[in-house]
């Protein structure tokens, strides 16, 4: 009885032996392909594909915009707080209210090209702007707050900026 389950337990040794050679032999494969990827010119590629539409699927290597919908989302929510309270009214107060509007532009352009949006640039400047005219009008409408021209001023530039800047990063990144 004993000696039967010393070759059954042997067996299953040479078994997982095997089978872990096995993985370590794929790991190596895997990690000999990419090393030769890395060496192989990006030119050389496209000579390897036939067609520019292949080279436009190889994915990206680097990920800009990785968090950009929580942040993106995180900044709405900033902007529509903004709206609703009262400020002291500073120009310094004011141009801070109006920065949340080029991170809107950053990172909605970021999220939407992650997404490969048709228009990324157009969408995230009309939302802005569709903020800045909810903001306007909170603050003509209710009695508490008064309009602030300098940040009503700033929010159009800012998310212009901001979503150009997306943009660039978006197309600088590896």
């Amino acid at each position: 009885m004993n000696r039967q389950v010393r070759r059954i337990e042997k067996k299953k040794e040479l078994k997982a032996e095997k089978d872990k050679a096995k993985a370590k032999a794929e790991r190596q494969a895997r990690r000999e392909q990419r090393r030769e990827a890395r060496k192989r010119p990006r030119g050389e590629d496209a000579k390897n594909v036939q067609g520019a539409e292949k080279e436009k699927q190889r994915p990206r290597q680097s990920n800009p915009g990785r968090f950009s919908g929580a942040l993106m989302a995180a900044t709405v929510f900033f902007i529509s707080l903004q709206a609703v309270a009262p400020t002291d009214g500073s120009i310094a107060s004011q141009v801070v209210s109006a920065s949340f509007y080029l991170l809107f532009g950053y990172f909605a352009v970021l999220w939407m090209m992650r997404r490969g949006a048709s228009r990324p640039l157009a969408v995230a400047i009309g939302g802005g702007a569709l903020m800045a005219l909810v903001t306007l009008a909170s603050q003509l409408f209710q009695p508490g707050l008064e309009p602030l021209p300098i940040m009503l001023g700033l929010t159009i530039p800012l998310t212009v900026a901001g979503a150009f800047l997306g943009r660039l990063v978006w197309n600088r990144a590896p």
